[in-house]
């Protein structure tokens, strides 16, 4: 009797118990052991209730559309652009255009997947010529072949005079002081001969009164100059502003002596026959590369590093102010110049008959002025 009683007692004190603090069941206590996983809640679940809910649903799926139709247009955008290569003697600054064209989206606004691919200058028109490249930056060389009756055109010119500064060793001041002396080069019978002989004519300086050597490298010039090897050589940029670091002289700029286009951009006749609205957009792009370059100095200044790979801010600078100097005003040179330059490649090639400038420029590609 008295065990009866004291199991009501004990299982009525549970049932009261579990009526306020209900006893976790199996599957809870399976879940605190670790045994249990919760089911993710459905997608269709929505703590939002009657017309909201419709709303949410409605939300969603017009997004998911606008991304699907958005990724859409960025692969057809992508498989319809033009894959085009560009060859470079060189990655200097007054390449600047084709990499500011392609890192801040010029080439791919105008549909045009652009690759630059460097090789020596010697070789930019012989694989232009060969298919492996659509279009040469090397203007000299493609005058050159122009004049030898080769179908190549140069179609926009970037710079109409070249970078290169005469920079003195110790007690040289002026161009006048090399009169007697050693003058040196990296290389010989091209642009940088051309540059001597008119800096030392327009200083009055019979050429057979300078010995002219070559020094292969830049930095090898700068050695031969602060040692006295050498009293004078010509230095590219950076390298002449690292120059004036190290103490030597400035004796002139080159681009106050001489007036010759080095880089631009030129193609077959045939690309110009086939394909004048990809030339159009390509010269439409660098355009507007060249201009943006232009008025927003900072914001390409990151593009310069990694394609210079210059880290110096101070150097950039100097590289960017100096090539502003000798820019053309919108990828054309005037009748003039025109003459000059195909006047000299006849002389260099010993090429006596004459030849129309229409057989090696032809500037009709560019946008409108």
């Amino acid at each position: 009797m008295e065990l009866a009683k004291a199991k009501r007692h004990i299982f009525g004190r549970e049932r009261s118990a579990t009526g306020l603090y209900p006893l976790p069941s199996q599957r809870e206590r399976a879940r605190v052991r670790g045994r249990y996983r919760a089911k993710a809640p459905s997608p269709h679940c929505s703590p939002v209730k009657g017309e909201n809910v419709k709303k949410v649903k409605l939300a969603r799926y017009f997004a998911a559309i606008g991304l699907l139709v958005l990724s859409g247009l960025l692969f057809f955008s992508r498989a319809q652009a033009e894959n085009i290569k560009i060859g470079l003697p060189s990655v200097t600054i007054t390449a600047m255009p084709f990499y500011v064209a392609k890192e801040h989206g010029f080439f791919q606004q105008e549909g045009l997947n652009a690759e630059m691919v460097v090789m020596p200058a010697s070789l930019n028109i012989k694989v232009l010529l060969a298919g492996d490249i659509q279009y040469a930056a090397t203007i000299g060389s493609a005058v050159v072949a122009a004049i030898r009756g080769i179908n190549v055109r140069t179609v926009m010119l970037f710079v109409d005079r070249p970078l290169q500064d005469l920079v003195g060793g110790p007690g040289i001041h002026s161009i006048a002081d090399v009169k007697g002396k050693i003058v040196a080069l990296s290389s010989r019978g091209g642009l940088q001969d051309i540059i001597m002989r008119r800096l030392l004519t327009h200083s009055k300086i019979d050429l057979n009164q300078v010995t002219t050597i070559t020094i292969a490298g830049q930095m090898a010039l700068i050695t031969a100059i602060k040692t006295g090897s050498v009293a004078a050589a010509l230095l590219n940029p950076p390298y002449n502003f690292l120059a004036y670091r190290e103490g030597l002289n400035h004796l002139g700029f080159s681009g106050n002596f001489v007036r010759l286009p080095s880089t631009g951009i030129a193609t077959m006749g045939e690309t110009l026959e086939r394909s004048p609205d990809q030339v159009r957009r390509l010269t439409r792009a660098i355009t507007r590369a060249r201009a943006f370059a232009k008025n927003n100095k900072a914001k390409i200044m990151p593009t310069l590093k990694r394609a210079l790979r210059i880290d110096d801010e101070d150097l950039l600078s100097k590289i960017y102010e100096q090539h502003k100097q000798v820019e053309t005003a919108d990828g054309r040179i005037d009748a003039t110049l025109i003459a000059d330059t195909i006047r000299d490649a006849r002389q260099t090639e010993n090429i006596t008959k004459e030849i129309p400038a229409s057989q090696v420029f032809d500037f009709s590609y560019l946008p409108a002025r």
